[in-house]
């Protein structure tokens, strides 16, 4: 008798360890289940937010393609506070693409099973990298043209207006976000190629 209570016993306490163990498993399923939706969730609504700042900054490239036709100490001693400004609304909007991407690179580090949000994942890897390589090699190209206007400037006693130089406001140098080994968007690019 004492023998089978003693198996009985062991039996019982096995059930109730399994049934813990499988309810600590279930519920942890559960919030891990939560956790990924809100992850999830949180993709969906940075992404469109990501895309416009992108299609913004895109939109300031070419007018700086534009703008950069003419890049001559002439055109920068004659139009300094537009350049001034122009290159401060470039910063503002790189700076507003790496504000829309913190959610979306905290959240894209995990693959999804969701196709719309892994795909957005991916959209936000492949816009991201060369937006800001682009930016730098705008930036390095306009400030090697500055320090050739702030020599001229010197030469000519300070008379001309100041040019500021562009800023760097969130990398100062190239990135390879998504390791793959390639700087994409990272270019060389010269002052006039007429």
């Amino acid at each position: 008798m004492k023998k089978s209570l003693l198996v009985i016993g062991i039996v019982l306490l096995i059930i109730i360890i399994l049934f813990v163990g499988a309810w600590i498993w279930v519920d942890g399923l559960k919030e891990d289940t939560k956790i990924t939706k809100e992850k999830m969730d949180a993709v969906k609504e940075a992404y469109p937010i990501f895309n416009q700042a992108v299609i913004d900054f895109s939109n300031l490239r070419n007018k700086f393609y534009e703008y950069k036709e003419n890049l001559y100490l002439e055109t920068l001693r004659d139009n300094a506070d537009a350049w001034n400004v122009f290159m401060k609304e470039y910063a503002d909007g790189i700076q507003k693409v790496e504000d829309a991407a913190l959610v979306l690179k905290e959240n894209c580090d995990i693959e999804y099973g969701d196709v719309q949000v892994s795909t957005k994942c991916d959209d936000f890897k492949v816009s991201y990298e060369p937006a800001m390589n682009y930016y730098i090699s705008d930036v390095k190209l306009y400030n090697s043209m500055v320090d050739e206007y702030d020599k001229y400037n010197m030469e000519n006693g300070n008379k001309f207006p100041k040019v500021n130089k562009g800023k760097f406001k969130v990398y100062q140098d190239y990135i390879d976000y998504d390791k793959d080994g390639e700087y994409f968007g990272k270019e060389e690019v010269v002052s006039n190629e007429g």
